[in-house]
């Protein structure tokens, strides 16, 4: 994704300390849900923007646990891009959607010997196909209606 939400320092600190990417990730995420419940989209956008990001480090840098890496990875690029379209801008959200879908893909060759890993991926990339299918027909759908009046 062009749209950077961690600076260059903080970036480079979650990479060098994985307990804390993982509690930033989990910080940021709640807070930038808690914004979308309450409607406040810009306000959520920088925490949810912040979370894939981190979620992104994490994903680099998981070794134990990588099913559930990929789904939080998933999670947040489907608020973010839900985010960027309650926003209008359905550029950015189909972006959030497609660039996640390109970041899962390299994943699959990583896993050809697990199966279950496999599969949570392929789910994942079809989740965020369908957000993205979304989206853009929810354009679709407003653009027309526009047009009509």
């Amino acid at each position: 994704m062009t749209t950077r939400f961690l600076c260059p320092n903080h970036r480079h600190w979650l990479q060098s300390n994985p307990k804390a990417a993982i509690a930033h990730l989990s910080d940021t995420q709640d807070t930038g849900q808690w914004y979308r419940e309450q409607g406040l989209w810009s306000q959520a956008l920088p925490y949810l923007g912040c979370a894939f990001e981190t979620a992104e480090i994490v994903l680099n840098t998981s070794t134990k646990n990588q099913a559930t890496a990929v789904i939080t990875f998933t999670s947040c690029a489907v608020l973010l891009g839900d985010t960027w379209h309650k926003l209008g801008e359905l550029g950015l959200s189909r972006q959030a959607f497609q660039s996640a879908q390109q970041r899962l893909i390299p994943e699959l060759s990583l896993y050809q010997q697990q199966s279950d890993i496999q599969a949570c991926i392929t789910d994942c990339i079809q989740a965020l196909a369908k957000g993205m299918e979304v989206s853009s027909s929810r354009f679709n759908l407003s653009y027309e209606a526009r047009m009509r009046h």
